[in-house]
């Protein structure tokens, strides 16, 4: 999970199962979204999912820094299944899992993402 609208350089491609370009902030995340067009289960996904600011105070406050309830914040990856279930994958660093401000980003996203009813939740670790 990324704040969104930060500078990056993007990395982008087309892809046949979206029919558009996909844009990315990492080489990690270019690489899972490779890895996911050509997954037979996956019908569709979408980079870069902004969480909606006014769905925040649904979310568990309990653990989370109050400054992140006031970020703008965009999933990593929303992912359309072939059996209409929607899954969501949040890319996190194997070394940045040790930082508080991590894991509270990871949980911010993974509660929110569960007030959605959206329970397929899960962390692809990158190198």
């Amino acid at each position: 999970m990324t704040k969104t609208g930060l500078k990056a350089r993007d990395f982008q491609w087309w892809s046949g199962k979206n029919g558009s370009l996909i844009r990315v902030h990492s080489k990690a995340a270019r690489d899972y979204s490779k890895w996911l067009e050509n997954q037979p289960e996956v019908e569709a996904f979408e980079t870069g999912k902004a969480l909606e600011l006014e769905r925040l105070p649904h979310v568990s406050p309990s653990g989370i820094r109050k400054l992140y309830f006031q970020t703008q914040w965009s999933s990593d990856f929303c992912i359309r299944f072939t059996d209409g279930n929607i899954g969501v994958r949040e890319l996190a660093p194997s070394a940045a899992l040790g930082k508080q401000a991590e894991v509270e980003k990871l949980e911010l996203s993974r509660r929110y993402w569960a007030a959605m009813d959206i329970t397929d939740w899960k962390v692809v670790l990158a190198p």
